[in-house]
């Protein structure tokens, strides 16, 4: 037997948390941003290098820390947590916002950013070196450096590493 059903679903499933999550001083949370279609908008050097000076005046605007960042060709890691002014929610879309423009100024067009973000926010018993190393240590598995610091789009705003 068939049934017939009028109802509207959603084309998008919820993939946030609790928005509170998002605000909590020392959460610690991975966040991963992707560019539509994996297009390489980072590949050039100038475009890489504006997001990374973006998010560096960003973090520092909204004292949010960013313990490890890692611009790639088509995406974007962070490593960080709300600031007692600013939210994670809040800080990814500014930042999207921001670096996109920045992007504008060097010649990139048009809009470029995926919807939304992926995160994960680090349990008890997942350790934020861990996390750290596994975001810089991204341009190696990719093949882009022999060892992260020879990477120029990596590194952290709060640790000198």
């Amino acid at each position: 037997m068939q049934h017939e059903h009028n109802v509207s679903l959603p084309n998008r499933r919820r993939i946030r948390l609790d928005e509170d999550t998002y605000r909590i001083a020392g959460a610690i949370c991975s966040i991963t941003i992707a560019v539509k279609d994996q297009l390489p908008v980072f590949r050039s050097p100038i475009v890489a290098q504006a997001a990374v000076d973006t998010l560096s005046a960003h973090a520092e605007r909204t004292a949010v820390p960013v313990y490890a960042y890692c611009v790639m060709p088509d995406h974007v890691h962070l490593v960080t947590e709300a600031s007692p002014t600013c939210d994670i929610i809040t800080f990814v879309g500014q930042y999207k916002n921001l670096a996109q423009r920045a992007s504008w100024q060097c010649g990139v067009t048009g809009a470029f950013w995926q919807r939304s973000f992926w995160d994960h926010f680090l349990r008890d018993d997942e350790d934020l070196g861990e996390a750290i190393a596994y975001v810089l240590n991204n341009p190696v598995r990719r093949g882009l450096a022999e060892d992260w610091r020879g990477y120029r789009y990596a590194g952290s705003l709060v640790y000198e590493l």
